[in-house]
């Protein structure tokens, strides 16, 4: 699970989260493979992550976009967003059992790569946010 309390209102963090994966994506980091959603972000939509190919599941718009990422990881990955005094809890987690060769993967190669990444996607938010507010 990664967090980060950023001091913004849930929907402007989710105006920016809304456009992962878009042509708009200010979030996605340079250099970290790919992530598109070339049907955009709706229920059902494909989602291409370098060399994975998954669904979006979840669309509450200011509350929460999950993926299902069917056998790789059992229960899907995603973020939620939990208002609190002055800004937004964001909330990155994955859930349930790896399978197939994900399993293999996932403690050699991926998980750190993914810590990093995640963690690159959340500086992003907050230097997109701060510069809105300038």
């Amino acid at each position: 699970m990664h967090e980060r309390f950023i001091r913004a209102e849930p929907d402007r963090i989710w105006e920016l989260l809304a456009a992962i994966g878009s042509e708009d994506d200010r979030l996605w980091p340079e250099g970290s493979g790919t992530f598109r959603l070339p049907e955009g972000l709706a229920p059902g939509a494909p989602v291409e992550h370098s060399s994975l190919r998954y669904r979006v599941q979840t669309v509450e718009p200011g509350r929460r976009l999950w993926f299902d990422t069917g056998k790789q990881l059992s229960e899907g990955h995603g973020f939620t967003l939990i208002e609190r005094d002055g800004g937004t809890l964001v909330r990155h987690e994955l859930k349930g059992r790896t399978g197939g060769l994900f399993r293999l993967m996932w403690p050699l190669m991926i998980r750190r790569q993914h810590d990093v990444v995640i963690e690159l996607v959340l500086d992003n938010l907050e230097r997109e946010v701060a510069r809105a507010a300038l």
